[in-house]
């Protein structure tokens, strides 16, 4: 078919383009997948071209329940502890999974996003799925989502969040596991892992704040509404102590749904000191806000020994937490003889818990920031949060463009940054024009990477998590 053509041909080429990729993909849909990279090359026709389709709202948790539906509904043959939250939902996964998992039960464990590549979206015991097995999984299922897609407008069709989510739940009921721990995207109410129906759904609430207030609302209020929509009817629910405007929301959300609701606080005195561990856990992972999530996940698993009858050992508890490690949070890793601290943190919440931590693990030292923020986040807020409460010795500002997720996810404008950091006129406020910033703005990543590996002061790489998946990647590529 012959594509149309402008006063320059842009158009009929991009036709061209549209259809060689639509035939590419419909081969796909024809033949078996052999390859974990031709799996990726299938996936990456699902990724969202814009916002209204990434966050399609009620439609897409239709198209979500109707793709399980013709999957068989696995999530209702499963026991799921579904996660919503602004800040540590994926540290209070990784801690439920490894607690239970500790005590003898088949876990798995979707979380999202993934960080070097897909598999690790689809844990059992705390371990990513192999490769081959991903590759077979998703061979089955495809007949089904050509079916949905087929049941849906083109311009409708199932998302690569809503594939994943899919396969999570047909994977882990396939592999029978006892318990499911879900991860929510974004939100929750509308979000393409509430497709559970069961009255013993266990939903789980971290920390509420303010972040994607273009899609979720503006107030957190509003916010805290669709975090607590994954509470089902007659259900249960376990919260960690929330703001009062939060608080109140949920509480509602629980009444009107007639489902029990706890809040819980920091009960079981977990404590980063090794001196403790004998009266209190001790905890591997870094700062407050982990001791948080690690009392919230204790608090879950506490529960469901009680609902469902089974004792805790509490000496491999102990060890659990003693061992915890979770990939892009406050991970500390040696790498040229320099210490090198990565953390996802990427909204203002996460950035000053995450730098509170920082300068109690590393009291008076100076640092190097190497730092990119995903557009349409408050970069500005984050930055004054940097730049006021630590050290900054040097800052390397640089970016990102990925396309192997949910979306596909760009940097802000490095060089737009760097000229709001360091503006030409005297117009920056007093406390900004007393700090002297050395400040570099370099465009590839690579090189940047390379620069800041150079300087000997701690080096700190933060502002998202794409941006430590890419620097992750960077190393794996290394290593092999």
């Amino acid at each position: 078919m012959a594509g149309r053509t402008g006063d320059d041909g842009e158009e009929g080429e991009a036709d061209l383009i549209f259809n060689f990729q639509f035939s590419i993909f419909i081969e796909f849909s024809m033949f078996k997948i052999k390859t974990f990279h031709q799996a990726e090359k299938y996936l990456s026709f699902h990724i969202p071209k814009s916002n209204q389709q990434t966050f399609p709202g009620e439609l897409g948790l239709k198209r979500a329940k109707y793709f399980l539906h013709l999957l068989g509904n696995p999530q209702e043959k499963l026991k799921i502890i579904h996660v919503a939250g602004t800040s540590g939902k994926g540290s209070t996964c990784y801690l439920i999974s490894s607690l239970l998992v500790s005590q003898g039960f088949k876990v798995g464990f979707y979380q999202s996003p993934h960080l070097t590549d897909v598999t690790e979206r689809f844990q059992i015991g705390n371990k990513n799925i192999s490769k081959k097995e991903f590759v077979f999984y998703l061979n089955k299922i495809i007949p089904i989502i050509d079916r949905t897609d087929e049941a849906c407008l083109v311009s409708t069709k199932l998302t690569y969040f809503e594939i994943l989510v899919g396969l999570a739940f047909y994977i882990f009921n396939d592999k029978k596991v006892d318990y499911a721990v879900i991860e929510t995207g974004l939100g929750g109410w509308y979000d393409g892992t509430n497709v559970v129906n069961r009255s013993d759904k266990l939903a789980v609430l971290t920390k509420i704040g303010l972040d994607h207030t273009e899609i979720l609302g503006k107030t957190l209020s509003e916010i805290a509404l669709q975090k607590a929509m994954i509470i089902n009817k007659n259900s249960q629910a376990i919260s960690i102590k929330q703001d009062k405007k939060a608080e109140k929301v949920i509480k509602k959300v629980a009444e009107k749904k007639q489902a029990e609701i706890i809040f819980i606080d920091n009960i079981y005195h977990l404590s980063n000191d090794r001196t403790k561990m004998v009266k209190n856990f001790r905890l591997n992972l870094i700062g407050e806000y982990q001791k948080e999530n690690a009392g919230l996940a204790l608090s879950v698993v506490n529960y469901l020994s009680q609902r469902d009858k089974f004792e805790l050992n509490r000496n491999k508890i102990k060890k659990v937490f003693a061992m915890a490690n979770f990939p892009g949070r406050f991970d500390i890793k040696k790498i040229n003889n320099k210490t090198v601290i990565f953390d996802g943190a990427h909204n203002p919440q996460k950035m000053e818990a995450f730098i509170r931590a920082l300068i109690n693990k590393f009291p008076k030292k100076k640092f190097n920031f190497l730092l990119a923020f995903k557009k349409d986040k408050d970069y500005q807020e984050m930055l004054k949060i940097i730049i006021l409460k630590t050290i900054v010795h040097k800052i390397i500002l640089t970016s990102f463009f990925t396309e192997n997720q949910d979306m596909i996810n760009a940097s802000e404008n490095p060089i737009k940054i760097g000229k709001q950091l360091n503006p030409p006129s005297p117009s920056a406020s007093a406390r900004q024009s007393r700090i002297k910033l050395d400040i570099k703005v370099i465009l590839d990543l690579k090189k940047a990477w390379k620069q800041i590996l150079k300087e000997k002061e701690p080096i700190v790489v933060t502002g998202s998590l794409y941006l430590i998946g890419e620097i992750y990647r960077l190393l794996k590529g290394k290593r092999n």
